[in-house]
């Protein structure tokens, strides 16, 4: 189908649907994360461990240094710590 020829109406109509059905999972998923914390009680995941593209190693972090970690991301700083 040539495009040229598709009324300016049919475009703007059809890129409105287009935002629409991308737009829907970015929507739900976070509202799901947010509703399964707040009102099921669950904790926000914190990171455990780095990974080194040099060597393919992951290195676990200690109880200190994911505290630190959590501490230092500016979700955390926004948001707090739940």
């Amino acid at each position: 189908m040539d495009m040229k020829k598709v009324p300016k109406e049919v475009m703007m109509r059809g890129r409105g649907l287009q935002m629409i059905i991308v737009s829907i999972p970015l929507i739900i998923f976070p509202g799901l994360e947010l509703y399964r914390r707040y009102f099921q009680g669950g904790e926000r995941k914190i990171q455990v461990g780095e990974y080194n593209p040099r060597t393919g190693v992951i290195r676990e972090f200690d109880e200190e240094e994911k505290m630190a970690v959590h501490k230092s991301r500016w979700i955390t700083r926004i948001f707090g710590d739940k």
